[in-house]
């Protein structure tokens, strides 16, 4: 009697992980801040004034995107975690990526002289969106550093070299009401220190986690 042939198993695709644990969301994840990290390096080449199209396009499409793709990853290791936490520093840091995407339109309109707005709104405008950006931004890395710290299965090392571009946004941000401290010209070193912050979350995202327990 011939014996019963074996059917296999399939797999879910979303559920699929490589021989080495990544999922393909780790690699679309580690591709995009390579992509991200390569563009704001051209983007400190790049002449401030006038801004020009390449310049425009990194600040408004290239670098969000990688940023936020990078985001969403890591909510994707952390909401198995703490689902409640994962979500609370998740959109935060998607809505301040969009309010800094808005300060930075703002930015430009106005130097080019598009903007039609009065002083006075403009200048509404552009203080409304930066303490926007200075409170969420940091409320989000902050309790992704947090949640990657405490969380045994995920490489830790991430979560320190968070912390200093946590401070860098607080002050770039948050320094509004102290003119005096953009003599430092912060908002130059938080771009440098971003660009090594995205090449370390490449490095994190091939990186398997650190143990066995199901993402």
């Amino acid at each position: 009697m011939p014996s019963a042939s074996v059917r296999p198993t399939l797999q879910n695709p979303a559920e699929s992980k490589l021989s080495s644990g990544r999922t393909p969301a780790d690699l679309i994840a580690c591709v995009a801040s390579v992509v991200g990290a390569l563009a704001l390096v051209i983007f400190l080449f790049l002449p401030a004034t006038p801004a020009t199209g390449p310049r425009l396009y990194i600040s408004f499409f290239i670098a969000p995107a990688a940023r936020m793709i990078g985001y969403w990853v890591m909510y994707d290791r952390l909401r198995d975690v703490k689902p409640i936490w994962a979500e609370l520093g998740f959109y935060p840091l998607i809505l301040g990526s969009l309010f800094l995407v808005a300060q930075n339109a703002l930015k430009v309109s106005a130097s080019l002289n598009f903007s039609t707005l009065a002083y006075s709104t403009h200048e509404g405008f552009d203080l409304l969106l930066k303490s926007l950006v200075a409170l969420m931004l940091p409320f989000g890395l902050a309790i992704y550093a947090y949640l990657i710290w405490t969380s045994p299965p995920l490489r830790r090392w991430l979560a320190l070299m968070m912390i200093p571009q946590l401070a860098l946004l607080t002050i770039t941000f948050g320094s509004f009401g102290l003119p005096r401290l953009g003599e430092f010209r912060t908002s130059w070193v938080l771009v440098v220190y971003t660009i090594i912050l995205m090449f370390a979350k490449a490095v994190w995202f091939l990186s398997p986690v650190a143990g066995s327990k199901k993402r």
